[in-house]
């Protein structure tokens, strides 16, 4: 469990907060992940990002609500939650700014023995996230206090990404089985595995949401698709982002594709049992 520390940005108003995130520079692209062009470094040490949500309520939003979960209940280091603040009909994060860089940039000159190092750290890391106990771990999806919310993965295929709200981990077991009755490679023999209990899940780990950072630690941002899923979710997902990862970075990453079973626990059976319904995941 981590200490809180104080922030540059705690004698801020959220006025002034709101007016810091209109003037002050976007993070350069050695500081940021990829595509995360509306991240703002409101102070030297505070930055602010949208939220996915568009509650009414900023004390719901669920990536700050995931952030705040890992930093009471685990090791992992991530970026503390300072507030949510809301500007019209958007709310917006204010978090810590990591100094770092990112592990797609460094991946190619770390030794073999850094990168086994790495991945049992993150190895750890999972054991940690699938450890945690919450009330909200019997509803699949994003955490909140008011039920049931939308679900975004990669889980759910490229065509669309959210689906749900699913009341109970009975409805997601039910879509996801309609759906191999649907498809035209589904087997009525082999049903969507839910033996397991729900587990916290990151769901987009990928090189670019890891940070090594200047401490010397290895950092998970992002967190806008966590939540209580199955177990295996995390080692599909972090398979389909990997694949994504070789599109966006332009090269191909072997070992770390073969370092994501022993970090996640291998679940090929179930990563191939979504293959094959893949066709039906892409009706609306």
């Amino acid at each position: 469990m981590s200490v809180q520390q104080p922030s540059d940005s705690d004698g801020l108003t959220d006025d002034e907060i709101i007016q810091l995130r209109k003037t002050a520079p976007k993070l350069d692209k050695s500081q940021r992940p990829m595509g995360g062009y509306s991240i703002t470094h409101i102070t030297p040490n505070t930055v602010m990002k949208p939220a996915q949500d568009f509650e009414e309520d900023p004390t719901e939003a669920s990536e700050a609500l995931a952030l705040q979960l890992v930093f009471t209940e685990t090791t992992i280091p991530v970026p503390r939650v300072r507030r949510v603040v809301k500007d019209q009909s958007y709310q917006y994060i204010v978090m810590d700014f990591i100094p770092g860089r990112q592990l797609s940039e460094i991946w190619p000159s770390l030794s073999f023995m850094a990168k086994i190092r790495i991945s049992m750290t993150l190895r750890r890391y999972i054991r940690e996230l699938r450890a945690i106990r919450s009330s909200h771990s019997t509803v699949p999806g994003p955490l909140s206090s008011r039920g049931p919310r939308i679900c975004e993965s990669p889980i759910f295929g490229p065509i669309q990404s959210d689906r749900g709200p699913f009341a109970s981990y009975g409805k997601l077991s039910a879509f996801f089985n309609e759906r191999n009755r649907m498809s035209s490679r589904g087997s009525p023999a082999e049903l969507f595995d839910d033996a397991s209990p729900l587990v916290f899940t990151h769901q987009d780990l990928n090189m670019r949401n890891l940070l090594l950072g200047e401490d010397g630690r290895l950092w998970l941002i992002d967190w806008a698709w966590a939540g209580f899923y199955p177990r295996w979710f995390e080692f599909v997902a972090m398979m389909r982002q990997a694949e994504n990862e070789e599109i966006v970075s332009g090269r191909k990453e072997p070992l770390w594709d073969a370092l994501i079973p022993f970090i996640c626990n291998p679940y090929f059976r179930q990563e191939e049992w979504l293959d094959q319904i893949s066709d039906a995941l892409a009706y609306v």
